[in-house]
């Protein structure tokens, strides 16, 4: 990856494996000064809650037997590595990124690092929580095949699986820049369809069991504990939701909006390819701190440690 000669005042161009990229060494107007100042403040507070949060899960999920157990936290736990990832390197190699485009210093090796840190995890991000509404979706649908259908062991192989063509799909972009896109455009649309119809069958029961309890009958005492347990599979399934919906809109829908819109003028789209990364990255504190908020097993255990953590 070299420095080639300086194009203009404002970029230089460098060759990554056989592919020539261009790098931003002076910027081009006073609003993508002041846009990279606000990222830069608003990336450095996202680092605190982003680690902190994550750790908190993971440390949690290891030490608890019963939580350790479940397959759903389990999916949670991964997701949460993946997060911890983004807060411990991530964000730190695109503000370095930032910083290097205010004062002049920007390089290839840095721009290659802050182009592609966050794109591993929201490929892998995306295929951790198709996972997660496919857990949900057997819990709910097919609670009888559950325990031998959905397995830690299966649930990693899945991840990993998904990891490893992500890896494949960067490495082959270095040589074939659209490949990632291409990827992409293949994985987010499959994923988001299967998310839609999964939930949708899942409101279709919930529906269906919400007319059923209006209806008076003589239900037995095991029937009521199956109930209560299917409703608690179904909160399960809300909580799951609101992170794979939250996830499609701040990891994918700026994205959307900014391609489709996008502005002839160069300085326009790097002002809101800053915001495009800043708001992809602000997802990773977020998945955590909805899963505190809808897991009350997580938060009751997570308080447990950290009160054992300050009484010692």
């Amino acid at each position: 990856m070299n420095n080639s000669t300086h194009e203009d005042v404002f970029q230089i161009s460098c060759d990554s494996f056989g592919t020539t990229h261009f790098v931003i060494t002076k910027l081009m107007s006073d609003k993508l000064l002041i846009t990279r100042i606000f990222a830069i403040v608003l990336n450095s507070i996202l680092i605190t809650p982003t680690i902190l949060l994550n750790a908190i899960a993971i440390i949690t999920i290891l030490k608890s037997s019963q939580l350790k157990s479940k397959p759903c936290y389990f999916i949670i736990l991964v997701q949460s590595a993946i997060d911890l990832v983004v807060g411990v390197l991530g964000i730190p190699l695109y503000l370095a990124f930032l910083i290097q485009g205010i004062t002049g210093t920007s390089n290839c090796v840095g721009a290659f690092l802050a182009k592609y840190s966050p794109v591993l995890p929201i490929g892998i991000s995306t295929i951790t929580l198709s996972a997660m509404t496919m857990e949900r979706y057997i819990a709910i649908l097919h609670p009888y095949a559950y325990s031998t259908e959905v397995t830690k062991k299966r649930i990693l192989v899945y991840v990993g699986s998904g990891a490893v063509v992500t890896i494949f799909a960067i490495v082959l972009s270095f040589r074939i820049q659209f490949a990632i896109m291409m990827f992409g455009a293949l994985l987010v649309p499959l994923v988001f369809v299967f998310t839609a119809f999964a939930y949708t069958r899942i409101y279709l029961v919930v529906r269906k069991l919400n007319r059923a309890q209006n209806k008076p009958s003589n239900v037995e005492e095991v029937n009521l504990t199956r109930k209560k347990l299917f409703l608690r599979e179904i909160k399960q399934a809300k909580s799951c939701f609101i992170v794979v919906m939250c996830f499609f809109i701040l990891s994918f829908l700026p994205a959307i909006v900014f391609t489709s819109n996008r502005n002839t003028d160069e300085s326009e789209f790097l002002v809101n390819n800053v915001w495009v990364y800043t708001i992809a990255m602000s997802n990773s504190s977020v998945n955590s701190a909805i899963f505190f908020w809808t897991k009350t097993m997580l938060r009751k255990e997570a308080k447990k440690r950290l009160n054992f953590i300050c009484e010692r």
